[in-house]
């Protein structure tokens, strides 16, 4: 059995929640991302500014707050985006519950 960790917390919570979620990743940043309309997306990573920022594979013991943010047009690099959830709690289960929520409320604005 793999060890658990935040990020797949994260996209069980989602997935329970009716959100297809993927993890994904560039050089610098590993997160969860949430497909929105036909070119937006949801990227959901540990908290800016925090010690796991950009993280999601980290224990969930070492949770720190998610960040979340919501680029509109994904084929134009224009640096249009909202950070639309900045948490600092370390309870990974109410942070989780509030995140998911934050990401269904995007998603049904759109």
């Amino acid at each position: 059995m793999p060890n658990p960790t935040a990020g797949r917390y994260l996209q069980n919570a989602l997935h329970r929640a009716g959100v297809i979620a993927r993890s994904d990743g560039d050089s610098g940043s590993d997160y969860i991302a949430v497909r929105v309309g036909d070119h937006g997306v949801i990227k959901i990573g540990g908290a800016i500014g925090r010690a796991r920022e950009n993280e999601i594979y980290y224990r969930p013991t070492e949770h720190q707050g998610w960040g979340a943010i919501y680029y509109p047009d994904t084929k134009n690099d224009d640096g249009n985006l909202t950070q639309f959830y900045q948490s600092t709690n370390p309870n990974l289960a109410q942070d989780t519950a509030h995140v998911v929520k934050a990401v269904q409320n995007i998603i049904a604005g759109r």
